[in-house]
C-alpha cells in the first residue's frame, strides 16, 4: 500500500525539492530514489534517526575537516554491487573486477577508522572489518590500490613468468630471422599457459573473496545510509530544517512557521515577503477560506510538503512541528484534469475520492481537497463540498479543504482563514495604486497570507474588496454591492 501516489508526488514538485539534497555516492543516490516511508508503528525508529541526526547536526559544525575527509571516500565509491553479487553467485571474476573489490575495500576501511574515530556519533554505520579480504587482494602489503595476479598466488604462475622473460631477453637480441621466429612461437605458447593459469588463480581467488561478500554488501548498505543521513542534515542546515517532534497518542499535526521552499525562494528572488503559515489539525474536517490570490494553495502545500519530509525521516521546514504517524497522505487539487482519460476536472477529483474512501478503511491519513468541486456549477459544488466536509469529520483521519463556497463549515469543524486584506485600510491602498497605475503587485505587498482560526461559517468576502481596489466599473461596482447586500 503507498503511503503517496506518484500523481500527488508530482503536483507538491517533491522530486524536485529532493534533487537538493547532496547525496555524494550512487549507493546515497540510490537510497534516495528509495527512502523508507515510517507508518504507525514505527515512533520508536523514526524518534532514533532524529535523535541521530542531531549527533551528526553538531558533529557538522565542530568537525568540518573529518567531515570533508568522510564526503571524499564517499565522492570516491563507485557502484560495484553486481560485482558483489556475482562473487556470491559463484561468477569467476576477471582482474577489473578483482581491482575494483580491492579498491573499495581499502576506501571502507579508511572510511571505517574515520568513524571509529567518532564512535559515539557513528556508531550506527561502523564498517564490517575486511582487513582479511584485504590480504588476499594485496598478498605483498603494498597497500596500494592497483591489482595484478601476483606471482605469490601461484609457484607455477610464478616458474611460467620466468620463462617468459627469459624468451623475451632473447627475442629482444636476436638478429637471425629463424631463431625468432621459433622464440615468437615458444614465447606465444608460454602466453597461453600463463593465461590458464591466471584463470587458475582467478576461479581460486573468486571462490575465496565469496565469503567476504556478505560483509561487503553490508558494507555498501551502511555506506548508504551513512552518506544519506549526511545529505539529510546538510539539507535541513542549508534551508532551515527543524527536529520535529513525534506525537504519539493522537493523530495531530501542528505546524507553527511553516514554509515552502520553493515559493519563498521564488518571492525572495522577486524581492516579495513570504509569510509562514501556523496551523493546528486534529482529526475531523478542516476548512480553509480566504479569496483567490490569498494563497490557500500554497497553505495546503506546505502542509503536505512538511509532512512528507516528516514521514520520510527529514527534518521539517518549519520554527515547530508536532506531527503523528500517518499511513497515507492524499493531496487532491484543482490541476486534476486528465485529458487523456477524457475526464473533467471535477470526474478526476470523484474517482479520487473513491480511492481515498478505500483507504479510509485502512487506517489514519492525512486528506488534503484543494477547491472540491470548482469544476461544476456552483450550487451543486456547494452541495458537494459541504456533504464531503460532513463525511470526512466523521473520520478518524486528518482532513483539509479549501474552498470559496459559503456554508460549508457545520458544527465540530475547525475553520481558518488566510487573513488576507481584511486588516488594511482600503481607502489608502487604493490611493496608491492610484499612483501607481493601479499595480496589482501592491495588493500583493499588501496581502496577509498567515491562517488564523476563525468562529464564522462564512467565506470572506475579500473578491469584491479586491475588485475595488483594481478599479472596478462603479455602476457595475454598486450593482455587485448590491447583490451582496440581498443575500445578507
Amino acid at each position: 500500500m503507498k503511503f503517496i501516489d506518484e500523481n500527488s508526488i508530482n503536483r507538491l514538485n517533491f522530486k524536485d525539492l529532493l534533487s537538493r539534497v547532496e547525496i555524494l555516492s550512487p549507493y546515497g543516490k540510490e537510497k534516495l530514489n528509495n527512502l523508507k516511508i515510517y507508518l504507525p508503528g514505527d515512533e520508536e525508529e523514526l524518534e532514533g534517526e532524529f535523535l541521530q541526526m542531531e549527533k551528526i547536526k553538531e558533529f557538522i559544525l565542530e568537525e568540518k575537516k573529518i567531515l570533508m575527509e568522510i564526503e571524499i571516500i564517499l565522492h570516491k565509491l563507485k557502484d560495484i554491487k553486481t560485482l558483489a553479487n556475482c562473487s556470491l553467485e559463484d561468477g569467476i571474476l576477471d582482474v577489473v573486477d578483482l581491482y575494483e573489490i580491492k579498491a573499495q575495500a581499502f576506501m571502507f576501511e579508511e572510511l571505517n577508522k574515520l568513524l571509529k574515530e567518532k564512535n559515539e556519533i557513528f556508531q550506527n554505520y561502523i564498517l564490517k572489518d575486511l582487513s582479511e579480504l584485504i590480504k588476499i587482494l594485496d598478498p605483498n602489503d603494498e597497500r596500494i590500490s592497483t591489482f595484478h595476479i601476483y606471482e605469490s598466488y601461484s609457484v607455477i604462475l610464478k616458474e611460467i613468468r620466468r620463462q617468459k622473460k627469459e624468451v623475451e631477453k632473447k627475442l629482444f637480441i636476436e638478429k637471425d630471422y629463424e631463431k625468432l621466429k621459433s622464440l615468437k612461437e615458444e614465447r606465444l605458447s608460454i602466453l597461453v599457459d600463463e593465461e590458464r593459469e591466471e584463470f587458475k588463480v582467478r576461479k581460486g581467488l573468486s571462490k575465496l573473496i565469496k565469503k567476504f561478500m556478505p560483509d561487503f554488501i553490508e558494507n555498501i548498505k551502511k555506506s548508504a545510509e551513512l552518506d544519506l543521513v549526511l545529505g539529510k542534515v546538510k539539507f535541513a542546515n542549508e534551508y532551515g530544517g527543524m527536529r520535529p517532534e513525534i506525537v504519539k497518542n493522537k493523530k495531530q499535526i501542528i505546524l507553527k512557521d511553516a514554509i515552502n521552499l520553493e515559493v519563498r525562494e521564488y518571492l525572495n528572488a522577486s524581492n516579495k515577503k513570504y509569510t509562514p503559515i501556523s496551523i493546528m489539525l486534529n482529526t475531523g474536517t478542516t476548512v480553509i477560506t480566504g479569496a483567490n490570490m490569498g494563497g490557500k494553495s500554497v497553505a495546503l502545500k506546505t502542509i503536505a510538503e512538511n509532512v512528507l519530509l516528516f514521514h520520510m525521516g527529514f527534518f521539517t521546514f518549519s520554527s515547530e512541528a508536532k506531527i503523528s504517524l500517518l499511513n497515507f497522505l492524499f493531496f487532491v487539487s484543482d490541476d486534476m484534469q486528465d485529458i487523456s482519460k477524457g475526464l473533467s476536472t471535477f470526474g478526476a477529483e470523484i474517482i479520487k475520492l473513491k480511492e481515498v474512501n478505500k483507504r479510509l478503511s485502512q487506517g489514519s491519513g492525512l486528506i488534503i481537497f484543494d477547491e472540491f468541486a470548482r469544476g461544476t456549477n456552483p450550487k451543486e459544488g456547494q452541495k458537494f463540498v459541504r456533504a464531503l466536509a460532513k463525511y470526512l469529520n466523521l473520520k478518524e483521519s486528518i482532513s483539509v479543504i479549501t474552498t470559496h463556497f459559503d456554508a460549508v463549515i457545520t458544527e465540530g469543524m475547525k475553520h481558518y482563514q488566510v487573513v488576507g486584506l481584511k486588516k488594511i485600510n482600503f481607502d489608502e491602498l487604493k490611493n496608491r495604486m492610484l499612483a501607481n497605475n493601479n499595480s496589482m503587485e501592491l495588493i500583493q505587498e499588501n496581502m496577509d497570507f498567515s491562517l488564523e482560526e476563525s468562529q464564522s461559517t462564512e467565506v470572506p468576502k475579500d473578491a469584491y474588496n479586491i475588485a475595488k481596489l483594481i478599479g472596478l466599473d462603479e455602476e457595475i461596482s454598486e450593482m455587485i454591492y448590491e447583490e451582496y447586500t440581498e443575500e445578507d
